[in-house]
């Protein structure tokens, strides 16, 4: 067993193989050959005189030896690249990248409007900003792919976690909301016995106990004759549907305050639905080291939280 003369990009590409299930999607997402990246794969294992995964027709599985190398393999990259990072603050007294991820509505109402500011602030950043969904956000954190990510902290259960640090950002609600024209806008007291008679849109990334828990009569998991509701995990595209249908949407109120505000947007007051708060927070690893420039991310991104929250204060 060679383990000294194994390459860090022999490792890099074995733990996108494994997060990705498959070789066509890991050499994509690697920028490689398919018969490269199997390639580096045969090496990594005659190097370590070891089978590391099964291929099969569905993807890949781990064998004992594989579980054990991305164990090892996800703390040594880590580690890799945070010497890297301190290395390079050491010797320039600046770092020249910051990755950061975020699910879709804060990538879209918190990261954007800032980008411009943190660019200005610090000319020489290269910044790497990744879209995705929180477990797979987190996934790229602990591999050390990530600096920071954004997404909701209290029903995904994030800022319970004991490696975590976490930034609460000002929480807002989640509102239902929907076309200006609705049937239901024309209605007295509503509930959500009326509102279910209507398609319902819930973002996929809140677990379906925590919307039963706070949503009265909704029943989730498999499908129900006659409920029509539309899980999704882009919201841009289903406010694109809001505007000329009865669809009714759940979102945080970042998400629209724009539309509210102009009138594009209304929302619904359910007399018999809990206050949902969408509470994002700044999610990082403890005790890791950050660049400077984190500090202006950080302040900008809770400045951005503070701002949309106070100008949609009225609108709910």
């Amino acid at each position: 067993m060679r383990t000294s003369t194994m390459e860090i990009r022999h490792l890099r590409h074995f733990l996108m193989l494994c997060r990705k299930g498959s070789f066509s999607a890991a050499a994509e997402a690697l920028h490689l050959s398919q018969p490269s990246l199997s390639r580096s794969i045969q090496r990594m294992e005659e190097l370590l005189d070891a089978r590391l995964l099964d291929r099969q027709r569905s993807g890949v599985e781990l064998t004992p030896y594989g579980e054990s190398v991305l164990r090892h393999g996800e703390r040594i990259l880590r580690d890799v690249r945070q010497l890297s990072m301190e290395l390079e603050l050491m010797q320039t007294g600046d770092w020249s990248e910051l990755a950061l991820g975020a699910s879709p509505i804060p990538a879209q109402t918190l990261i954007g409007p800032i980008i411009g500011e943190l660019t200005r602030q610090h000319p020489t950043l290269n910044l790497d900003l990744r879209v995705d969904n929180w477990r797979g956000n987190l996934a790229l954190l602990e591999s050390g792919e990530l600096n920071y990510f954004v997404d909701e902290v209290e029903a995904t259960g994030l800022i319970k976690h004991e490696a975590l640090s976490v930034v609460p950002l000002a929480p807002m609600p989640a509102v239902m909301c929907c076309n200006p024209q609705h049937p239901l806008l024309a209605r007295g007291e509503l509930t959500m016995s009326d509102l279910l008679q209507y398609p319902l849109a819930l973002p996929r990334n809140l677990p379906n106990a925590f919307l039963e828990e706070h949503i009265s009569g909704l029943s989730l998991g498999p499908m129900v004759a006659g409920r029509r509701v539309i899980r999704f995990d882009q919201f841009l595209t289903v406010k694109a549907s809001l505007f000329d249908s009865h669809t009714v949407a759940l979102t945080p109120l970042a998400s629209v305050h724009r539309e509210l505000m102009n009138g594009e947007l209304r929302v619904l007051q359910i007399s018999d639905l809990e206050e949902i708060p969408a509470c994002f927070g700044i999610v990082a690893l403890k005790g890791r080291t950050q660049p400077p420039s984190a500090e202006g991310l950080i302040q900008s991104i809770v400045a951005e939280a503070d701002k949309i929250a106070r100008s949609a204060a009225s609108l709910v």
